[in-house]
């Protein structure tokens, strides 16, 4: 019995290990008469039937982990700001973010994320590195369900896509430097449906569908909620075997859009350079507007923001055309975003943004080199919620130059710079009409 057992566990020793002499030390073993063939056979059954010590590992874990996927980013920045007249100025920040999502079942998503920033913040999820080593505020930037049914309604790909609660801005967006119309920090609340009409591996058109979107940002019992409706088209092409374009044309119609305007009365991080009408019935916009510093009206009170002086319903056109030049490291791209208000009345309402780039951002020591002009008029689109870093101040009434460069350092680590040079397409009273320079440099980890 010793000899057996003495025997079985050495085979079973050299099973696990995947030693190839273990073939030899069978018959080794065979020789001396210390193994018959019928226990050699045993015993080999007995290894491929035991498990691995990763796979019971596996099992042990809960079942519905296996539905988690976290993810999470952590960027920290060096920020320049330089413009004659003015003192330098030099701050440091970071962002953290960290979410999940989890597959519920094969047809539903359910995901959140948390991020850093000010409770009052809409566009920017940056804390800076002041206020005496306090603790940084922690809040809530996604929460959604997303629904894409298939088979249980007999269909072959999922055709709609459903989504509720706060999420990213779910529409196709050329991979232009800033956000034209919406901060890509900008996380809308409400409703949005995708309806995938095409959606083929070959061909011409490779991709076709609709996006709408029901966001409420104002919810009112009284006077009806303030809310944006909208709509986009959009197609992937694939016009030749080295070439990639997407495009995409939409509207969004802002309903009771002057309670954004109002926020401002009492949210100091929201950034307001539209036109928009003060209490005491004068007109301002074009720079960065603080009702507490606009003065008292006749009865001696300070003024406040009533709303904006039109309206806003933004048509928006993008596009991006990517040419595969053999080199896998070394792709271009070109991109336009192209947006107009027709519910402008101060006929400051057409933004832009065009540029190129060249390389790739994918494995460690890739390079990536970008360029584009933007022209973005005072109201051309909600200041609010446009790109928040465009600029000196962000917001409106702003145009100029946008250089980035980007390596790969280490697989998830990225260096990245940014430098913004712009000025005022406007003058106007309070604003400076040199030119400004903003420098970013990021160190971005992310899994």
């Amino acid at each position: 019995m010793k000899r057996r057992w003495w025997a079985t566990a050495t085979m079973v020793a050299f099973a696990f290990s995947g030693v190839a002499a273990a073939r030899d030390l069978e018959e080794i073993l065979k020789d001396k008469g210390i193994l018959t063939d019928e226990e050699a056979k045993e015993v080999k059954r007995s290894a491929a039937a035991e498990p691995s010590p990763a796979a019971s590992a596996a099992a042990a874990l809960p079942e519905w982990l296996a539905k988690v996927t976290p993810f999470g980013d952590v960027r920290v920045r060096n920020e320049s700001f330089f413009r004659k007249d003015d003192p330098d100025r030099v701050r440091q920040r970071f962002r953290l973010r960290f979410g999940a999502k989890v597959k519920v079942n094969d047809e539903t998503e359910l995901g959140f994320r948390l991020a850093t920033g000010q409770t009052g913040e809409l566009i920017s999820n940056n804390q800076t590195l002041t206020d005496t080593f306090t603790f940084k505020d922690f809040n809530v930037s996604n929460a959604y369900l997303k629904v894409a049914p298939a088979k249980s309604l007999g269909w072959s790909r999922p055709w709609l896509t459903l989504t509720a609660g706060k999420f990213d801005v779910p529409l196709y967006n050329p991979p232009t430097i800033t956000g034209l119309v919406f901060d890509r920090d900008l996380t809308p609340e409400g409703g949005a449906e995708t309806i995938k009409l095409i959606e083929e591996k070959e061909g011409l058109v490779r991709g076709a569908g609709l996006n709408f979107g029901q966001w409420v940002f104002k919810e009112s019992s009284k006077t009806g909620d303030g809310a944006i409706f909208a709509f986009q088209g959009f197609a992937n092409l694939a016009p030749g075997d080295r070439l990639l374009w997407n495009v995409g044309a939409g509207d969004y119609l802002f309903q009771k859009e002057s309670t954004i305007a109002q926020a401002r009365n009492s949210n100091t991080s929201m950034v307001t350079t539209n036109s928009v009408v003060l209490s005491d019935g004068t007109v301002v916009g074009g720079r960065p507007i603080d009702p507490a510093k606009e003065g008292t009206d006749e009865n001696g009170e300070p003024l406040a923001i009533i709303g904006y002086a039109g309206g806003f319903n933004v048509v928006n056109a993008g596009t991006d055309l990517t040419y595969d030049t053999g080199v896998p490291a070394w792709p271009v791209r070109g991109f336009v975003d192209f947006a107009h208000n027709t519910d402008a009345v101060t006929g400051e309402d057409t933004g832009y943004e065009l540029g190129g780039e060249v390389g790739s951002a994918k494995e460690p020591l890739d390079l990536l080199f970008r360029y584009a002009w933007e022209h973005l008029e005072t109201d051309a689109v909600v200041s609010a919620f446009s790109e928040s870093d465009y600029g000196a101040d962000g917001g409106t009434n702003t145009e100029g130059h946008i250089l980035q460069a980007s390596v790969v350092l280490l697989k998830n680590l990225t260096l990245l710079s940014t430098a913004y040079f712009t000025e005022p397409i406007d003058e106007v009273e309070g604003r400076s009409t040199d030119t400004s320079t903003r420098w970013q440099v990021d160190l971005i980890g992310k899994f």
